[in-house]
């Protein structure tokens, strides 16, 4: 029921004056990737809006959101595509870093 609002929501001309055909085709009908909902959205939806509702909620706290914020921060370090890539190229390809004079 949730994902029926949202579509009508969408439909509605709420967010502007534009064609969401295209949008609502790839959810409902075979454009794009040759079947309705490829990804499926729909049927992830409800997990969706219940991470909505754990976001919101902590986001009240303002003191104990400003500190999942900064150790979320602090944490995404090791997520850097220069670690990424340096470990692709020594674990996967075998390769050493050029070093530039």
């Amino acid at each position: 029921p949730w994902f029926e609002e949202v579509k009508k929501y969408v439909r509605s001309g709420v967010f502007g004056p534009y064609n969401y055909d295209e949008l609502m085709g790839s959810l409902e009908g075979n454009e794009g990737f040759g079947r309705a909902d490829y990804f499926l959205v729909g049927k992830d939806f409800p997990s969706y809006i219940e991470c909505q509702d754990k976001v919101d909620e902590a986001y009240r706290d303002q003191k104990k959101w400003t500190r999942m914020l900064i150790l979320n921060t602090a944490g995404s370090s090791k997520f850097s595509s220069d670690r990424t890539i340096h470990e692709y190229a020594r674990d996967i390809w075998g390769i050493d870093p050029l070093v530039l004079p």
